[in-house]
């Protein structure tokens, strides 16, 4: 039986993708479509229809003989069919009544006509021998070789030979007519034909002693003369088969096909052959996997856009979550729903430490949903059969992406696995109660139960370690433990930083505690912006006496014998040196994307008003291109805040004075002089951001300039005495001083 409609469907998905793609253009939304993002959205979306897929629409009969029907099937549509079973039936019962074929044998009537001829003969010649009946009777039984009873034989010797001769004439005669009938190898057939032969032989004028021996000696020769015809026989079975008329069977729309519990037999498998594959079914399948597939991008667009424009990254996350659709939907009948238990938390574990919690939630829900429509044989059972595995696998999916969210160190992530270990336990347990499929747990299961929490604890955290190793690199991603590794203090960049360049080191600690409350604030990396607050500078290793911060007091400035163009262009080199170092010690590429990027294209003021008030400088020397960094500007969160950071900080630590009011004056001035200066125009800074970030600085600054009691202090008298006194003051880090000018560049 065939069916024609794949292609229709196909071209179908294609026609509703193409309109999907061009409603999303005329909403503003465009989409750079490559070979590689149309493979990973075909991807996606095979993935997901292939999980979603109950097995019953996948294959149409899912089923042997002799199992039992896990739940009530009906016809979804009405069909004609031609029932082969029903058919056989009728051609066997066909060829059953077809009776045997027999063909005549004509050596049997010629051989027991020449032995009774041979009987008759030998007893005619053996009577007229003088010798006792007894000696007659042996000897004619000798000589033919015939179980023939005495008595006939003695009834013979003693009757007349030509009453004999015509007996026997008689005898062959009603013989000779049975055998041209045919004698079919049939008792009953023989037994008839016998009845007839001595209902001839008792129509003779004989007595009733030559009756009986000529009856006898019929039972001893009328044998079957007709044998068996196979080939005759297969013939006419043949002929009557093909004389059967095949049955045709109608199955209506909504006619139950089997009931659950009803054993499979060969009907049910007919049934379902004739209904074949719901295409309906299957069309209205592939138009949720189409939905869950544009709105999963459209999510990943909103809440990852960096993510959604790396096809590095958007490959790794479309690998993940496709590997495990497949695992679960080619594992769980041989495991069991519990296999969802250990991916689902699996993948959402790598999903949060490679990227972010917010999609490994989302995508944990539709995991769940996917995964559980694909175990579940019949969508009618879904409100019940699916509760506990839908539930159980979203539940520990969310669980996992909360708990390895801010994981820093491997063993927040083995609390994390013990954690899910409980989870995975209790959970299917609780909604076990609600099911009351906890009540009549046996002992078997519960052990099977507790195993899947041991694995969902174990497995998870491991694979999310061995993932990060493995996939961090080769797809360009930054983890939280890389960076957490980075912000280890004795880390040999931050330790060879603090032994050449200590002043850097003190300004660095202060950019990075103002980049990481300010990133908290607005809901940036704040474990990012503390590393590259660390790391941004790291390029003035090459000249550290170049920058005020380093330069012992009552040292000669370097810039003093300089040209300002020259300052400045040595000034600028900390960036492409930071560049480098970066790259040489194989630092992620976000913390060089931020080194690249804190001073954006900023002026250096100072040097460029420097340049201006000298008369001996030609006019090219004064050019502001010449002053300003190379850039690229900021083109992260990350990134923008440090460079507000830096630039805050270096101005903060001119001050003369720790005022609050102060601070926050300069601290205005520095965020307004950058968005004048455009240098935030690239940057996803919203003006909420900054006024948070502004606000994130001011309460730093507050936190460490506070007000406090000053210890009483010596005096020396002029005697030689002591005496105290107590004073109210600012405190004021130990590596505050005094720097000329209030720009980035004096750092």
């Amino acid at each position: 039986m065939r069916f024609e409609g794949s292609g229709a469907i196909s071209g179908f998905v294609s026609g509703v993708t193409e309109a999907l793609l061009e409603g999303l253009q005329k909403l503003g939304i465009s989409f750079k479509v490559s070979a590689v993002r149309l493979l990973l959205f075909c991807s996606v979306l095979v993935s997901i229809f292939l999980a979603m897929t109950p097995p019953s629409l996948l294959v149409p009969v899912p089923f042997v003989v002799g199992q039992t029907f896990p739940y009530d099937i009906r016809a979804y549509k009405s069909v004609r069919y031609l029932s082969e079973i029903a058919t056989e039936r009728r051609r066997q019962a066909i060829a059953q009544a077809v009776p045997r074929r027999y063909r005549l044998d004509a050596s049997v009537a010629l051989r027991w006509r020449a032995v009774l001829n041979d009987l008759i003969d030998s007893v005619m010649a053996i009577r007229l021998n003088e010798v006792p009946i007894r000696e007659k009777i042996k000897a004619v039984k000798r000589q033919i070789g015939l179980d023939v009873s005495e008595q006939v034989l003695k009834i013979l010797m003693s009757t007349s030979p030509s009453t004999v001769r015509f007996g026997h004439e008689m005898l062959l005669g009603a013989l000779e007519l049975e055998w041209q009938r045919g004698v079919k190898p049939i008792p009953e057939e023989r037994a008839a034909s016998l009845q007839r032969v001595k209902e001839s032989i008792d129509k003779l004028p004989f007595s009733e002693e030559l009756k009986f021996a000529l009856k006898h000696l019929a039972d001893l020769s009328l044998h079957s003369n007709m044998v068996f015809d196979p080939i005759a026989t297969q013939r006419a079975i043949e002929q009557a088969k093909a004389s059967v008329e095949p049955v045709w069977k109608t199955i209506t729309v909504g006619e139950l096909i089997a009931r659950r519990g009803e054993l499979v037999t060969e009907e049910h498998l007919e049934k379902l052959k004739a209904l074949g594959h719901n295409y309906s079914a299957l069309l209205g399948i592939a138009i949720l996997a189409l939905i869950f597939t544009a709105v999963t991008i459209l999510f990943l667009r909103l809440t990852m856009p960096t993510t959604f424009i790396d096809n590095r990254r958007l490959a790794l996350l479309t690998l993940l979550w496709t590997v495990g659709l497949m695992l679960v939907r080619f594992l769980h009948r041989s495991l069991g729903p519990e296999i969802s238990f250990v991916v689902t938390p699996t993948v959402a574990m790598i999903t949060t430490v490679l990227f972010t919690p917010t999609f490994s939630i989302y995508a944990s829900g539709v995991f769940a949903l996917v995964t559980t429509l694909g175990m579940v044989a019949d969508w009618q059972v879904l409100p019940i059969g699916s509760l506990r595995p839908f539930l159980s696998s979203s539940a520990l999916g969310v669980a996992a992406s909360f708990l390895s969210a801010d994981a820093r160190t491997r063993m927040q992530l083995v609390l994390a696995g013990v954690l899910l270990s409980i989870g995975a336990f209790f959970v299917p347990l609780t909604l076990g109660l609600v099911t009351g499929e906890t009540l009549t747990i046996s002992w078997e299961d519960f052990q099977k139960l507790f195993l899947w929490a041991l694995l969902t604890g174990a497995i998870p955290p491991a694979l999310t370690l061995a993932g990060m190793s493995i996939l961090e690199r080769p797809f360009n991603i930054t983890t939280v433990f890389t960076l957490t590794e980075l912000a280890n203090p004795n880390a040999p960049l931050l330790r060879e930083l603090a032994e050449k360049a200590p002043g850097t080191f003190q300004s660095s600690l202060m950019v990075a505690r103002l980049a990481q409350e300010a990133a908290r604030r607005i809901g940036a990396n704040d474990l990012l912006a503390w590393v590259g607050g660390l790391y941004h500078d790291i390029g003035k290793l090459q000249r550290p006496q170049y920058f005020v911060e380093n330069q012992p007091p009552g040292t000669r400035n370097p810039h003093d014998n300089l040209a300002p163009d020259i300052s400045a262009n040595v000034l600028m080199l900390h960036v492409e040196q930071g560049v480098e170092i970066a790259r040489k010690n194989r630092l992620p590429t976000p913390i060089i994307d931020i080194i690249r990027e804190h001073h954006g294209t900023s002026v250096m003021s100072y040097f460029l008003d420097k340049a201006k008030k000298r008369t001996d400088l030609l006019e090219e020397d004064k050019d502001e291109s010449k002053y300003r960094y190379k850039g690229p500007k900021p083109s992260t969160k990350e990134s923008a805040i440090i460079m507000l950071a830096d630039s805050v900080e270096a101005a903060v630590r001119a001050l003369s004075s720790s005022d609050i009011k102060a601070i926050e004056q300069v601290i205005e001035e520095v965020v307004a002089s950058k968005l004048e200066d455009g240098q935030l125009e690239e940057s996803p800074l919203s003006f909420r951001d900054l006024t948070e970030i502004k606000r994130a600085f001011l309460d730093t600054f507050k936190s460490i300039y506070h007000q406090r009691i000053e210890y009483p202090k010596k005096e020396q008298e002029s005697n030689g005495t002591q005496r105290f006194h107590l004073g109210a003051k600012n405190h004021q880090p130990a590596n505050a001083q005094k720097v000329e000018g209030k720009t980035e560049e004096s750092s």
